[in-house]
Parts: structure tokens; C-alpha cells; sequence
């Protein structure tokens, strides 16, 4: 049986051999990687209220932490955020316990609309005591029904609206939702789990920390990496309840590497977010456009998608197989993608891949069959690392 380091350097050989179309993973830069494996993974820092550490050695740690918080701040143009979580999951954990008591009620867009499945009655709700309503939601004009919400809104009176989709294609109209709440108080959290690097280059939702109360998503899916969770907030009221909604409550040591690589990544979205965001998002719409018109058919045509997400169509079931035989065929062919049925192009943008129409080709072709690895293997030799340092 082969060792775990000989299993990892296979694994690495594995991914410098296929493209990954997955919607929810990300290309990581040598220099985020040289942090995470530097000696701060193996080191603490805890800073107590009374403002001591309370670990020896930790001057230099504190002062990566701020600077890693700074860039962070200025990338979105917040006044304050939370860098420690340690997953898009644990920030939506701590965002709720800052914004809810037990037994209140908040409102979520449901799973069968793409929703995030934490916020469905059977988990975290059933751990923080609390209740989901569903926001009403079409999926043929992949919106909320804003004026069904409104209706609903002032009949249950949630505390707290949460938006965002683990299946994510277009906009929000959050200035109307932002009405509907102020109606009833209910404050307004946004989820940018999956477009929190969009959101940073201001082609996706710019407007969700203007409108939104809490900001808060995973650190690597359109975000640059590494894994992680930020939480961001104008309002020093909540700054005040996220702080203490962390340690001891829904995590402990927030591993300083990460944080280190987390401050680097967002200095390269800092400099290349706006340029990086423009392409991944022209990228999804022409490899959308490109799929069907090959005959593989995508969601939402004409206009397909807004963001770094392809949703391809259950009427491919019957040529092509479902959803994870396609995962399959793709995979099959060195071309990785989930097996829900989406399509990513966040990843394939940061290895710097614009030819969207010969990729759709390829892909088209993949899934109705064909072995396409040789084609594969030319578009890897053409891909160059982009939007880094």
C-alpha cells in the first residue's frame, strides 16, 4: 500500500492533469501556498479579553493577523470583519447567533431553488433553536417573487433574512429586499459563500455590504483561497456581537497560516479582483452560450448566468444521462465537475483559459461520449497563472 506522502504526490500529479470546472473550488497561488505550509501552522495565538496573548511568541503573529484583516476590510470597503472562521459554514453559525434568539424565525431561499442546505429546518436551525421560512422563489426567472416575500414578510415578521444560494446565477434586487425589511426590522444577511470574490470585484452583487447588514461567505470558491470564512459588517453594534460569537463559542484556534494565506490572497484581489471577476463572468456566459448551442442544454437561456455558475439542464437526462453520469464522462475525460449539474469557471479563469467556445466544444463533446483527453491535454499546455502576484 502506498504511503500518504506517495497518495499526495499522486494527487498532485492527478490535478496538474485535468481542468477543473467544479463551481465551488478555486486555483491557490504559490505564494498563499507557501504560507500554509510555513511554521505558523503549527503555532497558536490567542489574544484575551484584557488584551494580553496568552501564548509566548506571538508578536509577529498579531501583527500578520491585522494586516491580513486590513486588506480584508479594504477589499470590500468595511469598517469591520472577522477573519477567524474556519469555513463559509461556521461564519453563517456565528452571523445567526449575533442576529437571533432561540426560537425566532428567520427566512431562507429553500434547497429545491438552490438554497444552502445548512439553513434548512433539519440543521442549524434544529442546533441554535430557531425556525426557517422559505423565501418565495421562480425558477424560471431565477428570482425572488419580491412581491409574495413582501406579503409574506409582514405576515411572520422574521428577525432575520438571510439571501444567498449555493446554486447562484443572477442578482438580487437587494434595495427592495432591503425595504421589506426595514418594514418589519428584520435584519439582512447575505451569504456570498460562493461569490464573495465577485462581490470583491464588483461584478457580482456590489451593492451586498451597501444594502446588507452582515456579509459573510467561505474564503474558496470565487474568493482566492485558502479555506476559510469572513464575516464583514458596518455596523459596530453587531462588529461587537459576531467578536464575541467566536472563540469558545464556535471555534478556538483560528489557525494562523491560514489567516497569513488569507491576507495574501485578498492583496492579490485587492490588485487583480476587478479584471479577474470581468473575465470569469464573460467566461460563464460565452461557455454557457457555447454548451448549448452544441446541443447539452443550459438553464436560462438567452442570458444563462450572471455569475461564475453554469446550471445545465435535467433535459439532458435523457441523451445524456443524469447529473452524476455526466460528472462521470466528464471525469473520465480529465474535466472535473460536480454532479449536481453545475458548471464552473472560476478556477479555469485564474490558469488564464479565454477560448471559451473551443472549451465548450470539448466539453459538449465529453459529455455525448467522445474522448476528448488529447484536446485536454492541448488546452492544458495553452493555460498560464493569472491574477496572481
Amino acid at each position: 500500500m502506498a504511503s500518504i506522502v506517495e497518495m499526495v504526490d499522486n494527487y498532485e500529479r492527478f490535478r496538474r492533469d485535468v481542468l477543473s470546472l467544479q463551481a465551488s473550488e478555486n486555483f491557490i497561488c504559490s505564494h498563499v501556498k507557501m504560507a500554509l505550509g510555513t511554521d505558523l501552522g503549527g503555532r497558536y495565538s490567542h489574544v484575551m479579553p484584557d488584551g494580553r496573548n496568552a501564548y509566548g511568541g506571538t508578536d509577529m503573529i498579531e501583527g500578520i493577523f491585522r494586516e491580513s484583516e486590513k486588506n480584508v476590510k479594504t477589499l470590500y470597503g468595511a469598517k469591520y470583519a472577522e477573519i477567524r472562521p474556519l469555513g463559509g459554514h461556521i461564519a453563517a453559525e456565528i452571523s445567526l447567533l449575533s442576529t437571533i434568539d432561540k426560537n425566532d424565525t428567520i427566512m431562507a431561499i429553500g434547497e429545491e431553488h438552490g438554497g444552502y442546505t445548512g439553513y434548512m429546518n433539519d440543521y442549524l436551525p434544529a442546533m441554535l433553536s430557531f425556525k426557517t421560512e422559505l423565501i418565495p422563489f421562480s425558477d424560471q426567472k431565477q428570482e425572488i417573487d419580491y412581491d409574495a416575500l413582501e406579503k409574506k414578510v409582514l405576515e411572520i415578521k422574521p428577525k432575520v433574512m438571510v439571501l444567498g444560494q449555493s446554486f447562484v446565477v443572477k442578482h438580487y434586487d437587494l434595495a427592495r429586499v432591503r425595504e421589506i425589511c426595514d418594514r418589519t426590522g428584520s435584519k439582512l444577511l447575505y451569504d456570498g459563500s460562493h461569490v464573495m470574490g465577485l462581490i470583491a470585484g464588483k461584478k457580482f452583487q456590489p451593492d451586498a455590504l451597501k444594502y446588507s447588514d452582515i456579509l459573510f461567505g467561505s474564503t474558496h470558491k470565487t474568493f482566492f483561497g485558502p479555506q476559510g470564512g469572513i464575516i464583514l459588517t458596518n455596523d459596530p453594534d453587531l462588529n461587537d456581537r459576531i467578536k464575541g460569537n467566536v472563540v469558545w463559542k464556535t471555534m478556538d484556534n483560528y489557525h494562523p497560516n491560514r489567516i497569513a494565506a488569507l491576507g495574501i490572497a485578498a492583496q492579490d484581489l485587492i490588485t487583480f479582483g476587478e479584471s479577474y471577476a470581468g473575465w470569469v463572468t464573460s467566461n460563464s456566459y460565452t461557455l454557457a452560450r457555447t454548451l448549448n448551442d452544441s446541443g447539452i442544454a443550459v438553464n436560462n437561456s438567452p442570458w444563462y448566468t450572471e455569475s461564475h455558475q453554469i446550471l445545465l439542464s435535467k433535459d439532458n437526462f435523457g441523451k445524456y444521462g443524469d447529473f452524476r453520469t455526466i460528472s462521470t464522462k466528464l471525469g473520465n475525460n480529465r474535466l472535473i465537475a460536480d454532479a449536481e449539474g453545475r458548471i464552473g469557471t472560476a478556477e479555469i479563469t485564474r490558469i488564464g483559459l479565454t477560448d471559451m467556445v473551443s472549451l465548450g466544444e470539448v466539453v459538449a463533446d465529453a459529455i455525448k461520449g467522445k474522448d476528448v483527453r488529447s484536446r485536454v491535454t492541448e488546452i492544458l499546455r495553452s493555460t498560464n497563472v493569472k491574477f496572481c502576484r
